[in-house]
């Protein structure tokens, strides 16, 4: 353990949505925060399809007195759930795509963050922390332990229509849960499309859509794994022997898998780990903090549990912990704080159609 009032400098290794705001949030308790970020900040970039919760995300952006709607793009008015080829159209409350790369380039302007540098194993620096923000990578933590891990491999297109196919949010997930597709709106008939599954189907999975809906103009192509292993499964979180070490964000397993929702995820993790730091009055747990996350994200856990048995087919009505898990996320998707974590509003009939253990 650390203790607090030693804590005179932390070191923040990437500088996505979870590092940048523990790094705002540390700067403003007079911590000294350096930042690490392998990108040009004159280019920086965030490859996702730039979607979470207003609500959700508001009331922690006004900690450090930003405010969300300054970067929201569109606002959903519900979201098309394509479940076996019926499409459902789902309620939705304050679900939005946002501009995600600004937010986060307005976050790090609260402290020195050094631009383009690539850090792989611990950096040569002087810190009391440093935090792993570097999300699927782990580039300072390192790889998990052997099947403590699961990404889905995933393609994203940046495309533009004149006349869009369907006016609003779209995602399509792929049987047995193996992976999805998604189609999100921007702004001047943009829209990303993209798809990520476990069985690297997720090119002809585009291909079909686009063949079907072909757009004017393919304006990016990019592409990223997507962590899908939730804290609880993803191993170490933290590492204590010699430099203190420890994880935020994707990096930490802070993404809903089912749908694979990491953004507020992230910075709900960083707002713990400031937490853990602003609150200690003695020392720092690096092990009561992963303990935290673990609880904190178990749902996570059930959806995890329950997507790799639909994926490994071995989901079955008799199957009690599978039900179990299947009844949790249902209860949970139409639940008030799964509204909020999610931006969907799902009935609990919809929530069941997309939980049931098929």
């Amino acid at each position: 353990m650390i203790t607090a009032s030693a804590l005179a400098r932390v070191t923040i290794v990437g500088a996505g949505v979870a590092g940048a705001y523990l790094g705002a949030k540390l700067s403003r308790e007079g911590i000294d925060v350096e930042g690490i970020e392998a990108q040009d900040i004159s280019k920086y970039h965030s490859v996702c399809a730039w979607a979470t919760s207003v609500d959700g995300i508001r009331g922690y952006l006004r900690s450090i007195d930003m405010d969300i709607d300054g970067y929201i793009i569109r606002e959903a008015d519900g979201i098309y759930v394509d479940l076996g080829g019926r499409l459902y159209r789902v309620p939705t409350r304050h679900l939005a795509t946002f501009d995600k790369p600004a937010l986060i380039v307005d976050l790090a302007r609260s402290f020195k963050v050094r631009y383009p540098v690539r850090v792989r194993g611990i950096p040569d620096v002087r810190s009391d922390l440093i935090v792993d923000a570097t999300g699927v990578h782990r580039s300072v933590i390192g790889p998990a332990e052997d099947g403590a891990d699961l990404v889905l491999p995933a393609y994203q297109l940046l495309v533009r229509y004149r006349n869009p196919p369907m006016d609003d949010f779209y995602v399509k997930p792929f049987p047995r849960y193996t992976g999805y597709l998604w189609y999100f709106p921007l702004t001047n008939g943009e829209f990303f499309v993209g798809a990520g599954d476990l069985h690297h189907g997720h090119l002809k999975q585009i291909s079909e859509f686009l063949d079907k809906h072909p757009p004017d103009e393919v304006l990016r192509r990019e592409g990223r794994p997507i962590r899908i292993s939730p804290p609880g499964i993803l191993r170490p979180l933290f590492r204590a022997a010699g430099m203190a070490v420890t994880a935020v964000g994707e990096a930490a397993g802070a993404v809903l898998p089912m749908l694979g929702e990491g953004i507020l995820p992230s910075v709900i993790s960083a707002e713990m780990l400031f937490e853990r730091i602003s609150n200690a009055s003695e020392a720092i747990d690096l092990q009561s903090y992963a303990e935290g996350l673990t609880r904190k994200f178990s749902v996570f856990g059930a959806a995890y549990r329950f997507v790799r048995k639909k994926q490994l087919d071995e989901c079955r009505i008799s199957d009690i912990s599978c039900t179990a898990d299947a009844l949790r996320l249902a209860l949970f998707f139409s639940s008030r704080s799964g509204r909020r974590l999610t931006g969907l509003a799902p009935t609990l009939r919809h929530a069941y159609l997309a939980v049931r253990p098929f």
